[in-house]
């Protein structure tokens, strides 16, 4: 079943070797897509490493409510994983700009309202709905350029999402746990925001080369 829902008309390109395919990564715009999955997990996994303690030694919730509470956030991870798809449809990378906005205000508010428990977790949850909403956009991004300009490197395109969410989830759990112990809990949401500013940061740039590349 989920091969029937694979592109039919991504094929790799004839390569003579490794070398041929890591010719994919003199470009630009790759260079710079890699970095966002590590920033925006890296962001994400800051906050998401910590979410139990967050829940009853930041937000004082019971231990009773942690379960619940990550079957919620479960669900709202799920709707960010199937509605990457639809941004993916439409101007993905471009849309995701407004999307990094809202995930660094969600994140940098949430050093602020450890004392409104019930506010803390509106944070958490619009977290989760927002941390996978990158993969779809940028999968299709790597496969796009690949296609137009790296044929030979099809195969390893489509793997870069796989391997920079990776790389992100352990860069973002190392600096929560620096965070948590050299500062504390209530200052994740500010560190995870400082990722997300940045991956912002990134994909307006990237944006801009697409768009200076298109035009020449």
């Amino acid at each position: 079943m989920f091969m029937l829902s694979l592109p039919s008309d991504l094929t790799q390109g004839a390569t003579t070797g490794l070398l041929d395919q890591l010719q994919l990564f003199k470009d630009k715009r790759i260079l710079l897509g890699i970095l966002l999955p590590v920033l925006n997990l890296g962001g994400v996994y800051v906050v998401y490493t910590y979410l139990r303690p967050i829940v009853t030694g930041g937000l004082h919730f019971p231990n009773a409510f942690v379960t619940p509470f990550l079957f919620i956030f479960g669900l709202a991870s799920l709707f960010s994983n199937q509605f990457s798809g639809r941004l993916a449809n439409g101007n993905g990378l471009k849309s995701m700009e407004r999307v990094f906005i809202i995930q660094a205000i969600t994140l940098i508010a949430l050093s602020f309202v450890f004392a409104m428990p019930w506010l803390g977790l509106v944070c958490l949850f619009c977290l989760g709905m927002t941390m996978y909403l990158l993969n779809s956009p940028m999968q299709m991004f790597y496969l796009a350029v690949a296609e137009q300009d790296y044929p030979q490197s099809m195969v390893l395109a489509s793997s870069l999402i796989s391997i920079f969410n990776n790389v992100g989830i352990a860069v973002g759990s190392a600096a929560g746990g620096g965070i948590v112990t050299h500062f504390g809990l209530n200052w994740l949401g500010l560190g995870g925001g400082i990722f997300t500013v940045v991956a912002l940061m990134t994909l307006l740039l990237l944006n801009r080369v697409r768009r200076q590349m298109e035009t020449e």
